[in-house]
């Protein structure tokens, strides 16, 4: 009997011990190396846009050098085409060479820039540029358009009359315009001359008289010895009139329209507003944002 009770005191006093134990277990193994810890909170921090930079807008205003910078501007006054477009400008007394502004670009190959709208401020006053004809054509129906500037393209502004009231890029067949028109200065005479080959099969005589109306020249149907004499109905007249009557600005245009070398680099504007002083200067150049580009002074 007192063994019995023994084993029952013993079994209570372990039974203790155990609840003892398990209610104290979250401190006991707190830090345990089992124990799983939570990570610890993070922020997501989106990353920042990427940055998109048209070729045409390079170099930024704060890659330029301070020095370069002109009197009474700022860095942040200044164009995203400053130093890709320059200006330059010329005073004349003369009607047949007049006043002048040049704008000559400064471009990379995939550059572009669109100069319409832009300003020109001298001291005496100021100009926008306006829109151009880009392809000339002789059947008038030529509709005017921005101005865009690309690669080596340049623009010259004559501040006086133009006789057809029209500005446009000139190309190799726009010289014909010269007959009929007085321009100052005068248009190129760079119209390209039939090949040999060409007219081959006309006589001598034709050949000859096709090959002396150098440049832009076409025959004077009035009082032209040769062509009146070559009015009558044989074959041979009549092959060298049907020839001599493709020689003007629409049979240029048909013929060499697409020739790669059509268009020329230069785009001619005139402006009736006389903005040059006669003895100095400071032409500025500005934007669509009113933003300096250049500064030309003499």
């Amino acid at each position: 009997m007192a063994n019995f009770i023994k084993i029952i005191f013993f079994l209570i006093i372990v039974g203790g011990i155990g609840i003892y134990f398990l209610s104290q277990s979250p401190k006991i193994f707190q830090g345990s190396p089992q124990e799983k810890v939570s990570a610890p909170s993070q922020t997501f921090v989106s990353p920042a846009p990427t940055s998109y930079t048209s070729p045409s807008l390079s170099p930024a205003p704060q890659a330029i050098s301070d020095y370069l910078i002109p009197s009474g501007f700022s860095r942040g006054q200044l164009s995203p085409y400053f130093e890709k477009i320059n200006i330059s400008a010329s005073y004349a007394y003369s009607h047949f060479n007049p006043s002048e502004i040049k704008l000559s670009s400064n471009l990379s190959d995939n550059e572009k820039v669109n100069i319409t709208g832009w300003q020109i401020k001298t001291n005496n006053g100021e100009i926008i540029i306006p829109q151009a004809i880009n392809v000339y054509e002789p059947s008038g129906l030529f509709p005017q358009q921005d101005i865009v500037l690309s690669g080596n393209n340049y623009v010259n502004i004559y501040l006086s009359v133009n006789p057809i009231n029209k500005n446009f890029r000139l190309n190799n067949c726009i010289g014909y315009l010269q007959n009929d028109y007085v321009f100052s200065p005068s248009l190129p005479q760079n119209c390209p001359t039939p090949s040999r080959s060409e007219i081959s099969y006309l006589s001598g005589q034709c050949q000859s008289y096709i090959l002396s109306l150098w440049g832009c020249k076409v025959p004077d149907k009035d009082s032209d010895s040769f062509y009146v004499s070559i009015g009558g109905s044989s074959e041979e007249e009549v092959e060298c009139r049907a020839f001599l009557d493709t020689i003007d600005q629409n049979g240029c245009f048909r013929k060499h329209r697409f020739d790669s070398d059509f268009l020329s680099n230069e785009w001619r504007l005139w402006i009736r507003e006389h903005i040059l002083d006669s003895q100095h200067d400071r032409v500025l150049l500005f934007d669509k944002q009113g933003l300096l580009v250049d500064e030309y002074t003499y």
